[in-house]
């Protein structure tokens, strides 16, 4: 009786086994795919863009192979770090695009021309570093104000600790960063700690514009925020077709879907 009842059990392991060994292939082939994808889009992007570091790339939904069935993947993320920028210097981008449309083959590529997708949003961030080069300060620090709370969109506000040219230690001011139009200008509003007669200096030291046209966005940016420690300049759009230049963060002439009047209008809808 004991020997009946321990076949049925074998019997269910072993079964249990066979399943758990063919997910565990199929989980294994659909990373392989998706690494391959991504790895491919990541060299098209560095070649495109004649970057020095291959970006960063992933290709989100699970299982990645369900988009050659689908049709669609769900998310595609590009990050690029330290990019050189003429007038700008180094500098981090990050290109997000939601609910791509692509074929079979090109799922399976990691090719994303002329690939409809739903958003597609750009980002360039200035840490401390690159932001310092700006105001030529090689210790400038960017924090949040205390008691206030994150925020963004066409102003925030930023804590700037650094050491203008003329100065023996570090100042501290609290700017505004506001969008106006194309143009972005951080402004002082209050300076925290300050030498005395030192305010006006202060004030000049850490004042800074510029055309958000210049950055690498596709268009203005519509959006300034202040996270972790960097500033964000943010762009998107809605209903596009993608490339490979949409995806390069040095794209910054090309005309872009993100710059048409239509897509500027319905932004401030």
């Amino acid at each position: 009786m004991q020997e009946r009842n321990r076949k049925p059990r074998r019997g269910l392991i072993v079964t249990a086994g066979v399943i758990a060994g063919v997910v565990a292939v199929g989980a294994m082939t659909d990373t392989a795919f998706a690494v391959r994808a991504e790895r491919n889009l990541s060299h098209t992007v560095a070649e495109y863009g004649n970057l020095e570091v291959n970006p960063a790339v992933y290709f989100g939904g699970t299982p990645f192979t369900q988009a050659l069935i689908t049709g669609e993947v769900p998310f595609i993320s590009v990050d690029s770090r330290d990019v050189d920028l003429p007038e700008f210097g180094l500098v981090n981008a990050r290109t997000e695009a939601v609910e791509v449309q692509l074929t079979p083959e090109q799922v399976l590529a990691g090719a994303i021309e002329d690939a409809p997708a739903t958003l597609i949003t750009r980002r360039v961030s200035f840490d401390g570093v690159a932001l310092g080069a700006q105001l030529g300060m090689t210790d400038l620090d960017i924090a949040h104000p205390k008691n206030i709370s994150p925020s963004g969109g066409t102003s925030a506000e930023a804590l700037l600790t650094g050491t203008p040219e003329g100065f023996a230690e570090p100042v501290s001011v609290l700017v505004e960063l506001r969008l106006e139009g194309s143009l972005f200008r951080m402004t002082p509003t209050t300076l925290i700690d300050v030498p005395t007669g030192k305010e006006d200096a202060a004030r000049t030291a850490f004042t800074w514009k510029i055309d958000t046209h210049k950055l690498p966005l596709g268009g203005r940016a519509l959006r300034v925020s202040l996270q972790g420690g960097s500033i964000y300049f943010e762009a998107q759009a809605r209903n596009v077709v993608i490339n490979t230049h949409n995806l390069t963060p040095v794209e910054t002439t090309r005309s872009s879907e993100f710059d048409s009047s239509e897509y500027r209008e319905n932004s401030a809808n």
